[in-house]
């Protein structure tokens, strides 16, 4: 599975291609990213959670910045359909 990444996050703006096996391994590509470009104490906290968990953190904060309502994932695949729906995700190989 290829996607391109493309959001704007903590003031960096993020232009990205991952590859991984499935939407488990490029959630978690997601995380390690989020983590190396987060602030040191932000870091330790995101690097604590699951995988899982950030992604529901991330839908949680994305709903708190939008006033949207959007329900937490119950998959990797969820979020990345999530995230596909949201804009911040183009799948380019499946």
């Amino acid at each position: 599975m290829k996607i391109r990444i493309q959001l704007q996050l903590m003031n960096h703006q993020i232009d990205e291609t991952a590859e991984g096996q499935d939407a488990a391994a490029l959630l978690h590509f997601a995380k390690q990213e989020t983590a190396r470009r987060a602030p040191f104490l932000v870091r330790g906290i995101i690097n604590g959670m699951s995988d899982m968990g950030f992604a529901g953190e991330a839908v949680k904060r994305s709903n708190q910045a939008s006033g949207r309502h959007d329900p937490p994932p119950q998959s990797p695949q969820d979020f990345i359909d999530w995230a596909v729906n949201r804009g911040i995700v183009t799948i380019l190989e499946p």
